[in-house]
């Protein structure tokens, strides 16, 4: 499969008229969550510290990895992050209000 046939699925409204999305794993569209694990690997952070970014587990940040690597049909954080962001996927991330009050108070 294309990554050009994946794009309905992960841009609604791109579909061809007619045409009905497919509806296979490797080309449903990142959830929420992928997309804030996306948003903070663009960052260059290791999954250990997005995981602290995100206050998950780093078993649960590679788990989204795998599946943001399967949806957008690459093989690399690099390549992830550049095919997101060439689709509008990518927004920055923005840390918890709890999370910013800790780093605002210095510690």
């Amino acid at each position: 499969m294309s990554f050009e046939s994946q794009l309905p699925s992960l841009i609604p409204g791109t579909e061809a008229p007619g045409s009905a999305p497919s509806r296979n794993r490797a080309s449903d569209a990142l959830t929420a969550r992928e997309r804030d694990v996306l948003s903070v690997i663009s960052q260059g952070l290791s999954n250990k510290r997005a995981a602290r970014a995100l206050e998950i587990s780093p078993e649960t940040v590679k788990s989204h990895v795998k599946a943001i690597f399967l949806k957008l049909a690459v093989g690399t954080r690099a390549e992830a992050v550049f095919r997101a962001g060439s689709l509008g996927l990518l927004r920055s991330w923005e840390p918890t209000p709890k999370n910013s009050a800790i780093a605002s108070s210095g510690g």
